[in-house]
């Protein structure tokens, strides 16, 4: 087992010093694991370090899923395969710029009217039914029990949201009563702020996640909390992820990494690099950010590239990182014991032209729809991501030309009579639109809302992050320069939710689209494996699928100019699909190149 003492850690006996990069598996489709794990060992590195994520393993309550990119087990087992010990950091809040943090986004339903990550119910009876699924499928993979597995991390982050030590106790003794007898770690921030309370006890190893090069500083306010535990970086950000609306992707200057990895060989310390391969934000997977003092607006969803500035690249590139972190390692222990693999070989496609084309408003059967008296958020509908539209036809008429979106989470358009006449983003002025007339009998309102991702982070989680219109929807009109208060709570609305997760129902025609939002679909052939990036410079926002999968958002706003498709997906012959709803700026079509989307990535290092 892996413990602690002298501030040093021992490995069944044997001082082991943690040289760790982080992986989420749910970042990468499994075709791809072994060839990124093995890529993490030759670089020098002996742990890997991952996530897991509650939301994706019980999307609803009950229902469980550990396949495909999910395959945890799957995983550990590659890890073990290719030689590198692992930290599993069980949550069961991540963080990571994953949607929601990682929880599931149905706890945030009225059912169960209850607050998160403390010591409350029915939270703590949903955490508990979940790690008895989740913990039995990881203990065979201790190091006990000859797996790779050498510590959990108990919550995450804690110390960044709350001070119920309660709640980490009762943590800790789930995984006590599970028998996961392994090294318990906590991981916050390096400030007295985050350390305070971040953990239950002494008994917890403490780390730190931090960025920049300062760790001397950040390991002596770590030493002010615990004198005997052993310097530990349970995440060193060699990089960062970017959100839209930025002026450009993340970059962190090599010269900033070299000297942080060099000083951490110097001090003996353990690190965990973060990330060392970040990946993608497939589907309605990304989180977002609240109202942080270094953020730009009160909500910054994060793109869909996870490339996170890493060592190794979103499509599993290397980059200068990669071989200062491996040169690092060299120093520190000699070459590591596999060679470095082959650099994977992008293909160009070309452009490929989209021929046919669906209205959304002639394609609703799609979605599920509900009535409602009251407009609800997209969790009282079990949905999770995707869009949901509000609908109302008008029984009377009325002085009503002023609606306004009380809680709007987060991009709206609406429409009248089927056109649209307004977009609203959160926070963006979202809650007045204006129409030129009164409405009548017979006028058809239609609000479409995205969930552009729940925010991860921060206090805004406590009040939880729900999506949709989460107030109300409320009418009333100008009088003179002014808008009359208080208005109506307008009642009785149609609600479909579109989660997009049946693209192929969709009635496609070989024509343009009269309107927007409308689907568009194209072929395209190709006899290789290899992968490549679709370029949306003639779309403005959206979602593309390939073969049925879900890619991920794009938008014109920037700066992420292309989104990563694997090559594991693609066939010989291939359908592509997008929802656009803003409207395209040029033909419609779309470039499949070898040209990432990130548009100040590292130059890649080729291998042979």
């Amino acid at each position: 087992m892996l413990t602690v003492k002298d501030k040093k850690f021992y490995l069944n006996g044997e001082e082991f010093k943690i040289q760790s990069g982080s992986f989420h598996y749910f970042r990468a489709l499994p075709e791809y694991w072994e060839d990124i794990l093995r890529k993490i060992k030759a670089a020098g590195l002996n742990t890997v370090e991952t996530y897991t994520c509650w939301n994706m393993h019980e999307p609803h309550k009950g229902e469980f899923n550990f396949s495909g990119m999910l395959d945890l087990e799957k995983f550990i087992q590659l890890a073990h395969k290719v030689g590198l010990k692992m930290i599993i950091r069980t949550g069961p809040y991540i963080c990571a710029e994953w949607e929601n943090g990682g929880l599931p986004s149905w706890l945030l339903k009225k059912e169960y009217n209850t607050r998160l990550r403390c010591c409350t119910e029915p939270y703590l009876t949903h955490l508990k039914d979940w790690f008895n699924v989740l913990l039995p499928k990881i203990k065979p993979y201790l190091e006990e029990n000859g797996g790779p597995v050498i510590a959990l991390a108990v919550e995450n982050e804690y110390g960044s949201f709350g001070d119920d030590f309660e709640y980490l106790k009762v943590v800790e003794k789930i995984y006590k009563d599970a028998g996961m007898n392994c090294l318990y770690i906590a991981a916050d921030g390096n400030k007295r702020y985050h350390l305070s309370t971040g953990k239950s006890g002494d008994h917890i190893v403490h780390g730190m996640d931090f960025g920049g090069v300062g760790s001397k500083e950040s390991f002596a306010v770590a030493d002010e909390f615990d004198e005997t535990a052993p310097y530990f970086v349970v995440e060193y950000w060699a990089g960062n992820f970017t959100n839209w609306g930025f002026d450009e992707c993340t970059h962190i200057p090599d010269e900033v990494v070299r000297e942080s990895m060099e000083n951490y060989v110097d001090m003996g310390a353990s690190f965990n690099i973060y990330m060392v391969f970040g990946g993608t934000n497939f589907g309605f997977t990304n989180g977002a950010q609240g109202a942080l003092s270094w953020m730009r607006d009160a909500y910054n969803p994060v793109v869909t590239s996870y490339d996170y500035d890493a060592a190794i690249s979103e499509w599993g590139g290397y980059t200068q990182r990669y071989f200062d972190i491996k040169n690092a390692m060299e120093r520190d222990h000699g070459k590591a014991d596999i060679a470095v693999p082959s650099s994977p070989t992008l293909q160009n496609i070309g452009t490929v032209k989209l021929t046919e084309s669906g209205d959304f408003f002639e394609n609703l059967h799609i979605g599920r729809n509900y009535k409602s008296v009251t407009v609800e958020s997209m969790e009282e509908y079990d949905q999770i991501g995707g869009y949901i539209m509000y609908s109302k036809t008008m029984t009377y008429d009325a002085e009503l030309n002023i609606i306004k979106l009380v809680g709007l989470h987060d991009r709206a358009h609406v429409f009248v009579n089927g056109e649209l006449v307004a977009t609203r983003f959160r926070g963006f002025d979202e809650s007045i639109i204006e129409y030129p007339r009164y409405f009548k009998a017979g006028d058809k309102i239609d609000i479409l809302v995205e969930n552009m991702g729940r925010i991860c982070y921060g206090e805004d989680m406590y009040f939880g992050d729900r999506k949709g219109i989460t107030g109300a929807i409320i009418m009333t009109h100008k009088k003179g320069n002014e808008v009359r208060n208080p208005g109506k709570v307008i009642f009785n609305w149609d609600v479909n939710c579109f989660e997009l997760d049946n693209v192929d129902k969709v009635n496609f025609e070989e024509k343009a689209p009269s309107k927007y939002p409308a689907f568009f679909k194209g072929t395209f052939k190709t006899d290789s494996k290899e992968s490549c990036f679709v370029h949306f410079d003639n779309f403005r926002k959206g979602v593309i699928f390939v073969n049925g999968f879900n890619l991920g958002r794009y938008w014109e706003r920037g700066p992420l100019e292309a989104l990563y498709i694997p090559g594991a997906i693609l066939k010989e012959e291939n359908e592509i699909v997008i929802f656009e709803t803003d409207g395209v700026k040029g033909d419609f079509s779309v470039e499949i190149s070898n040209i990432s989307g990130i548009p100040n990535h590292h130059p890649e290092i080729m291998v042979d």
